[in-house]
Order: C-alpha cells, then sequence, then structure tokens
C-alpha cells in the first residue's frame, strides 16, 4: 500500500514539474528575447542565457511616446472600470444576499445566463448601440463597456461571500442604533476585504489585457490600449521588432504578476469561501 502511495506521489510531482516546464518555457523565451541585443528570434542555437544582454529595449520601450499613450489609456481603462463595477456590484450583492423583493432569483439566473454568454456575443449590438449614442472612442464609453462585462461575475462573488458573514453582527449593530449605511460600511466592508481584492484584481484584467473590444469599438489611434498598440507593433509581418516586442509585453504583463503576489493570501479565501454557504 505504502509503494502504491509513493508511486502515485511521484508520478504526481512528475507531472507537475514538467507541467511546470512547459509553463515556464514561453516565459523565459520572452524574457531571453527581451533581454538580448539581437534584433531577429531565429537562431540556429539554443542559449538559456541572452546573448549580449541589456535592458536598452527595455529602456526604449518605457521611452516611447506611443508606448506610454498606451499605458496611460489601459490605466484609465482598468482604473476606471475597477471602481466603477466594484462600487456598482458591491451595493447590488448586498442587497442580492441581504434583501427579500421581486425577481430576486430571476435577476440571479440571468446574471448566471450573462456569465455562460461569450463577451464577443454581445459586441454587435453594443456596437450599434455605443454607435447610436456617440460613444465610440471614448473613456467613458470604453469603461461602460468593460464595466458591463464584468459586472454579472463581481456581483455573484461578492454576493457570495456576503452571504457567510453573519447576520447576527448586523442584528447586534441595529440594537446599537447603527443605520444600514452605517452597518455596510462599517462592519460588512472590512469583513469582505478578501472578496473585495480577487474581485478587483479580476475586473482590472479584463480592460488591461482586452484586445477584441478595444479593436472594434476604438479606431481612434489616441485611444489604443496595450494590446492594440503591441498589435500594431508586430502587424507588419516582415518588420516585426521582436525585442521591442518582448520588452513591451514583459512590462503589460508585470503589473498584473505584481497584483497576484500582493494579493495572493485573498485569493483562496475569497473565491473558496464565497463559494460555500453555511
Amino acid at each position: 500500500m505504502k509503494k502504491k502511495i509513493n508511486l502515485g506521489l511521484i508520478l504526481s510531482h512528475i507531472t507537475l514539474i514538467i507541467a511546470c516546464i512547459l509553463t515556464v518555457i514561453p516565459i523565459w523565451w520572452i524574457l531571453n528575447t527581451a533581454l538580448s541585443s539581437r534584433v531577429s528570434i531565429a537562431s540556429t542555437k539554443i542559449s538559456f542565457i541572452p546573448e549580449g544582454i541589456t535592458i536598452k529595449n527595455f529602456i526604449e520601450v518605457l521611452t516611447n511616446d506611443n508606448f506610454l499613450l498606451w499605458l496611460r489609456n489601459s490605466i484609465i481603462f482598468s482604473a476606471g472600470t475597477t471602481l466603477l463595477t466594484l462600487f456598482c456590484a458591491t451595493i447590488a450583492a448586498y442587497a442580492f444576499s441581504r434583501f427579500e423583493f421581486k425577481g430576486k432569483k430571476i435577476g440571479l439566473m440571468f446574471f448566471i445566463v450573462l456569465m455562460m454568454l461569450p463577451i464577443t456575443a454581445a459586441m454587435v449590438g453594443q456596437f450599434r448601440i455605443f454607435r447610436e449614442f456617440g460613444l465610440l472612442n471614448k473613456y467613458t464609453g470604453m469603461i461602460l463597456l468593460y464595466s458591463s462585462s464584468a459586472m454579472a461575475f463581481s456581483i455573484w462573488n461578492l454576493k457570495g461571500y456576503f452571504d457567510t458573514i453573519p447576520k447576527s453582527l448586523e442584528e447586534a449593530a441595529v440594537v446599537d442604533g447603527a443605520s444600514k449605511v452605517q452597518i455596510f460600511i462599517n462592519i460588512i466592508l472590512p469583513l469582505s476585504k478578501p472578496a473585495l481584492a480577487i474581485t478587483a484584481l479580476f475586473i482590472f484584467i479584463i480592460p488591461w489585457t482586452d484586445f477584441a473590444a478595444a479593436f472594434l469599438f476604438i479606431s481612434d489611434p489616441n485611444k489604443y490600449t496595450l494590446a492594440m498598440g503591441l498589435y500594431q507593433w508586430a502587424s507588419d509581418p516582415r518588420n516585426i521588432p521582436w525585442p521591442l516586442f518582448a520588452a513591451g509585453s514583459i512590462v503589460v504583463a508585470a503589473p498584473l504578476a505584481i497584483l497576484y503576489l500582493v494579493f495572493q493570501r485573498y485569493i483562496v479565501s475569497g473565491l473558496t469561501v464565497g463559494g460555500v454557504k453555511e
């Protein structure tokens, strides 16, 4: 029995090691290209250490006026979407968790249907609406678009977490004379930091990494995002600045990696605790 268990553990570790290697290879490749002084990615030999290590590609990217413009736009879209969605979703989730009203079950089922549908399924209709209201190529329009995409998941995730908070805490606060607003701000929100953190992270990722919606709704070069900008760099297959493209990709991915590291202690509790109703 012990031999079988040990064999299973060995096979599991081997599988995980292989999976980690396959995951790390693309990251190593892109980092190798970004730190290399070579202009082309084509080579007849494999080198685990970049040839002529240099950070000039990162310097050139971070001093490129177009890249800084794309970075600013992505920050505006992502930060605006995160703030708007988290504000609306938190209030809506608390209402669905604590109050009884007509259409509550139907509303929750509707959110499930929205999460099941791919985001691209509604883009044609959204594009026509945005064109009629003059929201194309507008910061406000893109923030509303991304917020609508993230709203259903945000409400469900926060609602599940709010359900785990004992109602007795609110009842005790009511006895002490606290209002609904005071209870929400001083009790519910502080206790919901894990769920708020992980929800904000997932909301932030949507506009930061999106390409399809930005490509369809944005035609003004002054509103291009990082994803669209990097696509412009790689649009001509005969003249792709691979080192710059690789350095730009790392710069785009770095904030997400940092956010995951900062909020990693909230990720498990924010997702799992809200998924279990006591």
